[in-house]
């Protein structure tokens, strides 16, 4: 994590401060009024991840925990500071990029993250923070999405292991977040190993072949538009499987 600020050094602390004044009690139409100025609070910061991006670090990571403090204090029925949490990530490691940082120890940081959210502010993260990692980025995060997963194999496989109730939920956890990895990655061999050892979906056969698309293997990717179509045909209503009969029909 960044080096802390001191309060009395920096107004952008002084405005996250002020937008959250602790001995409120927040109705639902004071906490937009708060989501408000703390969305003021991050504009000012997103504009220094150009000139000043270790400052802009250290204060994505204050309003990061200043929403994590509030959040239950708050009547955020309309979800406005969970969705504003959310896209804080999103600078944050736009402002590490900027840093330089070192790519590991944002991928880990960024799993941490997600390890340790009570609240759904991580939710759909790793597919958005795909989006703005560079490629050094998206490589380290997919290294550690992958440690994470060989030792979540290795636990279920451990015979001395205690039975879970759920002895494949790690594996499903890290294996559905390196798929995403992959399908921003356009990793489709890595893709497809994965499906060998977690359940084939729809939504599967519809990353990988769109993955073929895009390689321009029309082929490939009408053969995984096909094994998809025939998953499942009692669940041929679902999204996915729309989303197969039109690539098929293209």
């Amino acid at each position: 994590m960044a080096k802390r600020i001191s309060r009395r050094q920096d107004p952008i602390v002084r405005m996250i401060d002020d937008a959250l004044q602790p001995d409120w009690s927040w109705s639902q139409y004071e906490a937009s009024s708060v989501v408000s100025e703390l969305q003021r609070a991050e504009a000012e910061i997103a504009k220094l991840v150009g000139s000043e991006p270790a400052r802009a670090v250290a204060l994505y990571e204050t309003l990061l925990e200043a929403c994590d403090a509030t959040v239950e204090e708050i009547d955020d029925s309309d979800g406005e500071i969970v969705v504003f949490a959310g896209g804080l990530y999103l600078g944050w490691i736009k402002a590490r990029q900027a840093a330089g940082a070192d790519a590991a120890e944002t991928a880990r940081l960024l799993l941490k993250f997600i390890d340790e959210d009570n609240y759904g502010f991580c939710d759909g993260l790793v597919s958005s923070a795909a989006e703005v990692l560079d490629r050094a980025g998206l490589d380290a995060l997919a290294r550690e999405a992958r440690s994470r997963l060989d030792k979540a194999r290795i636990a279920r496989d451990d015979p001395k292991r205690p039975k879970q109730p759920n002895p494949n939920y790690y594996l499903d956890r890290w294996g559905g977040m390196l798929k995403t990895i992959c399908l921003h990655r356009g990793a489709v061999q890595e893709y497809i190993d994965l499906t060998e050892f977690t359940e084939l979906t729809k939504v599967d056969c519809h990353a990988i072949a769109t993955m073929f698309q895009a390689k321009r293997k029309p082929e490939d990717a009408l053969a995984w538009v096909e094994r998809g179509l025939s998953i499942g045909k009692r669940r041929a209503f679902e999204p996915a499987g729309y989303q197969l009969s039109e690539m098929r029909r293209a």
